[in-house]
């Protein structure tokens, strides 16, 4: 379980992030919605641990999160952040090799490998492994990337722990086919024991795909829960500012915004 209790903060006089509290349960897949400047990639920075709140406690389980060493928290969360590029020249799968760093001191082992290569399988760029990173468009390095916190939060048989997954708009340079193949890969992963955060735009992927919704405007949690509540006609026009209209998908039979 993720616990925050009443989270600020403010950059100079601006306030980002104002009295949030939440609770994320392993088995859930949460997404998190809300216009640009919403706060919603500031919030996975606090919850990360990359910022700090100026106000407010964050707990793992029943650990407050600075309390836990970091060698310990690399391997219980992992994070996906928009940030794509690298600053130095590595292959795609030194990329995903990051991913295992917490698990060996020097050289990898021959489970590590196997582990990044099954990883990469799993985002359909194994035939890549070779390639240089640099030379990937926008949405290959996506995949990547998964690949390498797949790699971190890799689960060996027996390990039962809790994990923390968070993802900042994973799916923003990927096609149709690739959203679907993505979204479907971690919603299976937060059915094995894992809290997951996905930061998307697309309102219908989370109809379809998310078990809760955080609904965020201006640094508050605007409205949390099933997605056919919390997305409804009135909050999607207070919060997004357009009035947006509902069909029932004639095959699935979920709601389907139009606008």
């Amino acid at each position: 379980m993720l616990k925050a209790e009443h989270l600020s903060f403010q950059i100079g006089r601006q306030t980002l992030i104002d009295d949030v509290s939440l609770t994320l349960l392993p088995g859930e897949f949460t997404m998190v919605l809300g216009p640009n400047g919403a706060g919603k990639s500031t919030l996975l920075k606090l919850l990360t641990g990359t910022e700090t709140p100026k106000t407010g406690q964050i707990y793992y389980g029943d650990q407050p999160l600075p309390s836990i060493p970091l060698s310990i928290q690399a391997r219980q969360k992992a994070v996906l952040s928009q940030l794509l590029s690298l600053p130095f020249d590595l292959s795609v799968s030194e990329v995903v090799m990051m991913g295992r760093y917490p698990y060996f001191d020097l050289n990898p082992t021959v489970q590590d490998i196997q582990i990044a290569d099954s990883c990469l399988e799993a985002v359909g760029m194994f035939s890549f492994k070779t390639r240089a990173f640099a030379s990937l468009s926008g949405g290959e390095k996506q995949k990547v990337h998964l690949a390498r916190v797949l790699a971190q939060l890799y689960r060996q048989p027996g390990d039962e722990s809790v994990k923390y997954l968070f993802l900042d708009e994973p799916i923003s340079a990927l096609d149709i086919h690739y959203q679907h193949q993505i979204l479907g890969l971690v919603r299976e992963l937060a059915t094995k024991n894992m809290v997951v955060f996905v930061i998307v735009h697309d309102i219908n992927l989370a109809l379809q795909y998310a078990d809760n919704v955080i609904l965020m405007d201006q640094g508050r949690i605007f409205n949390i829960g099933i997605p056919e509540q919390v997305l409804n006609t009135n909050a999607i026009e207070t919060v997004f500012k357009i009035r947006p209209y509902f069909i029932t998908h004639p095959e699935t039979g979920r709601r389907v915004m139009i606008y």
